[in-house]
């Protein structure tokens, strides 16, 4: 459930996300940021594992990028778990507005036609669809590391289609052939579950149109 601070902020009202064991949501800040790659960094060289290490800091600066440009306001991730357990994955939760006060119409519509959009299969109100990472930026470490992101778009209720909440999911897919297919499979369908799970504290009913 977010906080009263980016309700007044981001004007995106209380919601419920159910998290899998070890994933925790945190506040989107440099302190996080810093806290999570020094965890990261320490479970990866527990594991053996440098080569995810330096991949996974590649990662987290595609996210930062993005962070900087959109309104994100938390991440979630895993924190209690093993080495071997952690996986090349985060999510983000961010505030869109249409630009001069205009509805999303038009950028949903374009994310079906351009984009390959579909309604999430469990979860028919949530437009989803995939691409690849945003490219680290230009004279980054490892800049050439691959990813791909998953986003969802939910119409924030009241707001006649104007903002909408928006996961984002960054997922590592290493060039080198480090995480299998299967993996990114796996991880992909943890991310639509959990998505799926997203529901408003409080219902507030959509306007009708002709309901008067």
């Amino acid at each position: 459930m977010n906080d009263l601070r980016v309700e007044l902020r981001y004007g995106i009202p209380p919601f419920r996300i159910a998290l899998p064991p070890g994933w925790h949501r945190r506040a989107a800040s440099t302190a996080t940021e810093k806290a999570d790659l020094a965890r990261a960094s320490e479970l990866f060289r527990q594991a053996g594992r440098p080569d995810l290490e330096a991949q996974y800091r590649a990662m987290m600066a595609r996210v930062r990028q993005g962070m900087t440009r959109a309104k994100v306001f938390a991440i979630y991730r895993q924190e209690d778990v093993e080495a071997d357990e952690l996986l090349p994955m985060s999510i983000t939760a961010s505030a869109v507005d249409g630009e001069g006060g205009r509805n999303l119409d038009a950028w949903i519509t374009d994310a079906f036609r351009l984009r390959g959009a579909s309604f999430l299969e469990d979860a028919k109100h949530v437009v989803r669809w995939e691409g690849p990472a945003a490219q680290a930026p230009r004279g980054a470490e490892l800049e050439q590391v691959t990813g791909r992101t998953i986003t969802y778009a939910l119409p924030v209720p009241e707001t006649d289609r104007t903002r909408a909440l928006v996961f984002t999911t960054t997922i590592l897919t290493p060039d080198g052939g480090g995480i299998s297919d299967e993996a990114i499979q796996g991880m992909t369908l943890l991310s639509d579950l959990m998505i799926s799970t997203v529901a408003w504290e409080q219902a507030m009913p959509e306007t009708v149109p002709g309901s008067g």
